[in-house]
């Protein structure tokens, strides 16, 4: 028999984007209970809202089927003596709750001899029980940026992400019974906090009941309603609406009863940057922005209430209200900011502080003002024009604007430097540095901007792996794995030639040429690389390449540029899954092992007039050959490489490398480390082999 399933976390308002994560979660962890039991069930949902985590099925069995259980015990020959059981024989049965005669003999594996064995008969268990049991421990595991403690009214051992307030768990009419957080679990629920009520919530149709109490608890069906109201509304309005699907689902999780409010701003306040405007109504009121027909910025904006007012007009005047009040603060800083330049600005970035630890944030514009100027034709950039963008791109952080709305740095840097007449170049390197904000944000289009981002980011690593904050498998709070991501990203797309490493011994010279901060040692810069290989190996799908053939281009003895190490990767993904590429990621796995263990090979002791057997000289011609005609492009240099499969080959089938003759034996070993020196100079084959 089965019957519907019912779990509802009832708390305060969770925060945007949690909810959804941890009602996965539950619905993973119950399915997992589930499957573990075996019991066969339906399909199990999951949704959310900000005031409730849901978990539902409409099929979910009342209890397990009984099941057999094999246990087995000492062997035959220690069972019984003489036909007589034994007192492990008898011990044996009274543990497994069974008769003497009851146990068998039985082989527990082929030729292994004979040993009791006993069948118990194991009766199912009641589903309510087992979810019972695990329901509480589930919610205690449940994914959650931070958790509360609180206490308003009985004592609360659990901690949770918001208080919660109520617990419904029912399969069928039947109440699963379990306390969590000083909450007992049952079958009433709540409705919407303004217009909705409190009741027995229905296990058939839950959805249903909430909507009849103002809940619109299925989240994509919510998301879609706000899109569709925020589109009409757009519309009805005349204006388009700029599409923010980040927003979109903030809102999402910030509502239960959405309703789209159409409000206006000052209009004189369009006199501001489009982004100033943005970053106002979605950062600091939620609200949608718009266009114009023609594309020009709109003073029209959009809202999205939790609560169906009965006058939505007074609602629309409370957002505008507090959107005006808003703007005029923007602007009053927008006007005044100007009257002192960015350079001006710069000394004031001596008493901005870094991060403790690591100095001021002008130390850090020195850095990145050196590190460009030194590496400009590495980095593909006009020195000139770099060092000026490197040298006012924090010089905003001191402005008015940015202070009130920290989300407007490096943009208004860009908006200040026109008007103080910088050059297109260095206004779009400074405009852009912050590019990409996010794993998957949009890149720079300027070199410049790419050339600082490069430097700020080393920089931020290094300087952070120094004092030790390095990220745990759980928290992050420095943004580091953001930012090496960002760092392989524009070391990706950069035209420039400058290289991982020398990324890393650039940036560690400036940290150590700067008495006043600290001094990078080679740990620290170790750890740090090894972080960002992590990120890059991690992004391998995106990359369009095999984790095997990236790190099989990293460990090349040639050092390039990370976008033509990924040309290598990609160039090997094709070749790697083919029989000559098999065969010749195995050789070189082959030659690798075998140098590992003599450790006496050199490339350059070859005597040729030792090379007696035909197929080793057969590899040393072909080897020189291929020597000589190794061409620049890695696309030609695999195909010569590919070509030495057959003599390589050859030589495993007829040679003993390790002779006992130690002349011979060097000289071979030298042999293999001079191919194993042209392989590597492309790639790390070996690490090819399947």
């Amino acid at each position: 028999m089965s019957t519907p399933l019912l779990i509802e976390i009832g708390t305060e308002e969770i925060p945007a984007g949690v909810a959804p994560r941890m009602a996965e979660a539950l619905r993973d962890g119950v399915v997992a209970l589930l499957d573990k039991a075996a019991l066969e069930h339906g399909e199990i949902i999951a949704t959310c809202t900000p005031r409730r985590l849901l978990v539902m099925a409409s099929d979910c069995p009342l209890k397990q089927a009984s099941r057999v259980e094999l246990l087995w015990g000492p062997s035959e020959q220690v069972a019984y003596r003489d036909g007589v059981p034994t007192k492990a024989a008898l011990g044996f049965a009274g543990k497994a709750g069974v008769t003497p005669d009851q146990l068998i003999l039985e082989e527990k594996k082929p030729g292994k001899g004979r040993y009791l064995q006993a069948q118990r008969l194991v009766p199912g268990r009641d589903v309510v029980t087992l979810l019972s049991e695990a329901l509480p421990e589930l919610l205690r595991k449940l994914p959650s940026p931070k958790r509360m403690v609180w206490q308003d009214g009985a004592e609360r051992g659990d901690s949770f992400v918001r208080p919660i307030r109520w617990i419904v768990a029912r399969l069928g009419e039947t109440v699963i019974p379990f306390r969590f957080a000083g909450v007992d679990s049952g079958k009433i629920s709540q409705g919407h906090r303004v217009h909705g009520s409190h009741g027995e919530i229905s296990v058939d149709q839950p959805m249903e009941w909430l909507r009849e109490q103002c809940v619109l608890a299925d989240r994509d069906q919510r998301r879609r309603t706000i899109s569709e109201q925020l589109y009409q509304a757009s519309e009805d309005a005349g204006v388009k609406l700029y599409n923010d699907f980040n927003l979109l689902d903030e809102v999402t999780d910030l509502t239960e009863w959405p309703q789209v409010i159409l409000g206006h701003y000052d209009a004189d306040y369009l006199r501001l940057p489009s982004r100033v405007s943005q970053v106002v109504l979605k950062q600091h009121q939620r609200c949608f922005v718009t266009r114009s027909r023609d594309g020009e910025m709109s003073n029209t904006f959009l809202a999205v209430a939790n609560i169906a007012s009965s006058n939505p007009a007074m609602v629309a005047q409370g957002n505008a209200r507090v959107v005006n009040a808003r703007l005029a603060d923007a602007a009053f800083y927008f006007d005044r900011d100007p009257a002192e330049s960015l350079e001006a600005r710069v000394e004031r970035l001596n008493s901005v502080v870094f991060q403790e630890g690591l100095g001021m944030v002008g130390d850090q514009v020195n850095r990145l003002r050196s590190f460009v100027l030194d590496n400009a034709h590495q980095l593909g950039v006009d020195a000139n024009d770099g060092q000026r963008a490197a040298y006012l791109c924090k010089s905003d952080l001191t402005t008015g604007l940015v202070g009130e709305f920290p989300e407007l740095q490096g943009y208004m840097g860009g908006i200040y430097a026109q008007l103080s007449g910088e050059n297109d170049a260095v206004v779009a390197g400074i405009t852009e540095h912050y590019l990409p904000e996010g794993a998957e944000g949009a890149l720079p289009q300027s070199a410049i901007a790419c050339a600082i981002g490069i430097a700020e980011r080393a920089d931020k690593l290094l300087g952070y792996f120094h004092i030790g904050r390095i990220p745990s498998a759980s928290a992050d709070p420095f943004g580091l794995r953001r930012a090496a991501i960002g760092l392989v990203r524009l070391l990706a797309v950069s035209g420039g030639n400058i290289t991982l490493d020398r990324v890393l011994d650039e940036a560690i010279k400036q940290w150590n040429q700067q008495r006043v901060t600290i001094a990078i040692s080679a740990k620290t810069r170790a750890l740090t690389r090894t972080f960002i290989v992590d990120r890059l190996l991690g992004l391998s799908e995106e990359l369009m390449v095999t984790r095997p053939t990236l790190l099989a281009a990293l460990t090349s003895s040639q050092p390039r540029p990370l976008h033509a190490v990924i040309a290598v990767a990609k160039l090997l993904n094709g070749f790697a899954n083919s029989e000559t590429g098999q065969a010749v990621a195995a050789a070189n796995k082959r030659i690798a092992n075998i140098l590992k263990k003599s450790q006496q090979a050199d490339e350059n002791q070859i005597n040729p007039a030792l090379l007696t057997q035909p197929e080793e000289q057969q590899l040393w011609a072909a080897l020189t050959q291929a020597e000589a005609a190794m061409p620049d492009d890695a696309e030609g240099q695999l195909a010569v490489l590919a070509g030495l499969r057959q003599p390589v080959d050859l030589f495993f089938d007829a040679v003993m490398v390790m002779d006992e003759d130690q002349a011979i034996r060097a000289n071979r070993l030298a042999l293999l480390a001079r191919l194993r020196a042209l392989f590597i100079q492309l790639a790390d084959l070996s690490r090819l082999s399947s």
